[in-house]
């Protein structure tokens, strides 16, 4: 038979407690501030799809999610639309806050006045916390509050509803959390399509469930200790004055027996929930398939460490937020049923162990009715989550537009922008924007950044004026929102780079360099308007004088003096744009003139025959520039030849080389296809062809085959002078 809705709209409370191995389904109706649950239905994953209370599969949440609404709608015959979920406690942060309003009349207060006092007081705690967070944190969003007072006048008042006065204060914990662990629970939601009615926080869920309002004033620890996280809430004075959360829980225990007993995870979940049961031996098969029965004292003096580790992580962050130990603990979760926990707690906090206990069943039965037995410390949660819900849905419904668009919002808290978009699908890349990328480069040693512009934040109104997404909202709002603009990726020259920077060009010897600023980017010379890339490494050499240049070039050791725009300059010489250098002339000393030889016919006449020698063996060859004085050989002579003119005896190289004029000039040529620049030589002697073989990568001493000399095309000599142009080729032919 379907659940009778007596209130709070089209259908009945459904709650899911995503917790980090199954998800538990709770519905039923909200009558006189008692939840009266109808259906409950529990699954776990198929696999793990959450750490640490962080959902990390969202598709296989969303999937088991999904059979549990439809197991329940089944069973009620009603259409689920809405669902309440918590988050846990992981990386949670806690700010408090106050805010003071005046008020102008002497009205009755209303619902409307203590919800706007608390929204500017959750602002405050939101631009608070703000400032202590760098621009690279995880974006942390609101969650849900506590007030811890009520101040009428400055008197401190347990309600402000209906009261009369002239200033009202309050003071609130607000909870905060990384928008990745509330995207997530949204996201999830939405895939089966569901909308979140509400959202709060799983400490703040279980202490609804556990620690009735009047119980409040006494100094009391709620520890939910989940399977991922072990969530605390603190309360004092009359309400909740603290929240925090440890990563070390149920999971811990599990590990250390799947350590000590060689089994999977499954099986070792199993055996630890075996040790609340009767059986003294725990039957179990090892990951090699072998059956073994361990009793339950051993089992539990295998994980006294790690239970050990988790009460001490427990106390620790108890003693953290209440500076003391409290008056009592309350545990509840399904890790809270280890046993011998409670009395390793009441140790570690030096409490009597009467005042630690697994709690909950007492109250929650003043709180939960129906046929289902729910009195176990593991439904605390999700039964918390539907009381929250039962505690808003008192106060109705409300709608707003959002760019055009009704939209139906619970209000059971006080309801933000932030929380309106993200019920609503919202995409938070349209609402933040993404700043542009960055470009990392390296100059001369020094690691920079070059930013991408920040993104345009969007722009949100409400009812015409602007707003942020702390900004609360009421009946009939009209909220519209214009999408961020996201920021340029980073642009940069190798000119925007160095610092003043002033590069130019010159003419050295006729050809074109570069002076001033010279950079290299990533060994290779870079024009200034180069853009750079992600990982670039820039060195920077400055020439700025004409002694800079000569250096640069290894002109320095030149005897030389050097000609500026055709007069000679010194080292210091400043450089600027379209100079022209060259190294001077020296003067050439006159030589005697050759006298023309009569041009011989050619006699054909044997060979003379060498003296004999011993043999030897074959010795390495010479080196080739190594040119050997020709020994003059008797020779047979004609009678033809006798009547000829003599001819003049030819000089030996070193003769010729000798009689070479002497001239200083840097000449440009051309090896093997490459431009090779030939500063003048320090005894001012001509450059000889056989002076290229220091610039290729030939030894004559090692043959590879036979070398090919040429200049301009041309066999060449190795005592042939080189002129400016001249064309070489020097190589091995094979």
């Amino acid at each position: 038979m379907a659940l009778e809705v007596k209130r709070f709209g089209e259908e009945p409370i459904f709650a899911l407690d995503i917790g980090t191995h199954s998800i538990t389904g709770i519905i039923g109706v909200g009558e006189d501030k008692v939840f009266r649950i109808q259906e409950m239905y529990q699954l776990e994953y198929p696999r793990r799809a959450m750490r640490d209370g962080q959902i990390e599969d969202i598709d296989q949440v969303a999937a088991t999610a999904d059979k549990i609404r439809r197991e329940l709608e089944e069973r009620t015959k009603i259409t689920l639309r809405t669902v309440h979920v918590a988050a846990a406690g992981r990386a949670l942060r806690t700010k408090k806050a106050s805010h003071e309003m005046i008020l102008e009349n002497k009205e009755p207060i209303t619902h409307k006045q203590i919800k706007d006092l608390e929204s500017l007081a959750i602002q405050q705690a939101e631009e608070e916390l703000l400032k202590e967070q760098s621009e690279n944190d995880i974006p942390l969003y609101y969650i849900g509050h506590s007030v811890i007072k009520y101040y009428l006048d400055d008197y401190a008042i347990s309600t402000l509803l209906n009261h009369r006065g002239h200033r009202i204060k309050v003071d609130i914990i607000a909870t905060f959390l990384p928008g990745e662990v509330v995207e997530s629970l949204y996201s999830a939601m939405r895939k089966i399509g569901l909308t979140v009615g509400s959202l709060t926080l799983e400490p703040i869920a279980a202490m609804n469930a556990i620690i009735p309002q009047e119980l409040r004033m006494l100094n009391l620890a709620l520890v939910d200790i989940g399977a991922g996280t072990s969530d605390i809430a603190v309360s004092e004075g009359g309400s909740v004055v603290a929240y925090t959360m440890a990563t070390t829980a149920g999971d811990e225990i599990t590990e250390a027996i799947v350590k000590e007993f060689l089994v999977d995870f499954e099986t070792a979940e199993q055996m630890k929930l075996a040790l609340s049961e009767k059986n003294d031996q725990i039957q179990y098969n090892d990951i090699l398939g072998f059956a073994y029965s361990v009793r339950q004292d051993a089992l539990r003096e295998k994980i006294q460490p790690a239970v050990k580790n988790l009460c001490s992580e427990i106390c620790a962050n108890i003693l953290e937020v209440n500076g003391k130990p409290p008056a009592a603990v309350f545990m509840v979760g399904g890790g809270s049923k280890l046993p011998g926990l409670c009395a390793l707690v009441a140790k570690e906090l030096s409490m009597d162990e009467n005042r630690v206990a697994v709690g909950g069943n007492n109250y929650m039965k003043r709180l939960v009715v129906g046929d289902i037995d729910v009195s176990g410390p593991e439904y605390a949660t999700p039964l918390g989550i539907a009381l929250t819900a039962v505690a808003g849905a008192e106060q109705g419904s409300f709608t707003v537009t959002l760019n055009g668009e009704a939209v139906q919002m619970m209000t059971n808290k006080t309801v933000t922008v932030m929380e309106l978009l993200l019920a609503n699908g919202y995409d938070k890349g349209k609402l933040l924007g993404r700043s542009g990328k960055s470009i990392a480069y390296e100059i001369d040693g020094r690691k920079k950044v070059a930013r991408g512009s920040r993104p345009t934040a969007a722009v949100i109104t409400v009812n015409g004026l602007p707003a942020s997404i702390t900004t609360t909202l009421n009946e009939n709002d009209v909220i519209e929102i214009v999408p961020a603009v996201s920021g340029g990726d980073a642009v940069i020259t190798v000119r925007e780079a160095v610092e003043d920077y002033n590069g130019f060009d010159i003419l050295l010897e006729g050809q074109t360099v570069q002076v001033g600023t010279v950079v290299l980017v990533n060994g290779e010379p870079a024009a200034p308007d180069r853009l750079l890339e992600d990982s670039d490494v820039l060195l920077v050499n400055e020439i700025n004088t004409l002694e800079d240049l000569l250096e640069e070039t290894g002109l320095a050791e030149m005897q030389s003096v050097f000609m500026v725009n055709g007069l000679p300059q010194g080292g210091n010489y400043e450089l600027q744009p379209g100079d022209e250098i060259s190294a001077a002339m020296t003067e050439t000393k006159p030589q005697p003139q050759a006298q023309p030889v009569q041009e011989q016919p050619q006699l054909e006449a044997e060979p003379v025959a060498e003296p004999q020698q011993e043999q030897q063996p074959a010795e390495e060859p010479q080196p080739i520039a190594e040119v050997q004085p020709v020994v003059q050989q008797p020779q047979a002579v004609t009678e033809a030849a006798e009547h000829t003119t003599p001819v003049q005896s030819q000089p030996t190289p070193q003769e010729a080389a000798a009689e070479i004029p002497k001239v200083s000039k840097m000449i440009k040529v051309t090896l093997n296809g490459e431009r090779v620049l030939l500063p003048p030589k320090a005894d001012k002697s001509p450059h000889l062809f056989v002076d290229m073989l220091n610039y290729v990568d030939i030894d004559p001493t090692k043959p590879e085959g036979d070398i090919v000399l040429k200049l301009n095309g041309q066999d060449a000599s190795y005592l042939a002078q080189l002129q400016d142009g001249d064309e070489i080729d020097i190589y091995w032919k094979k």
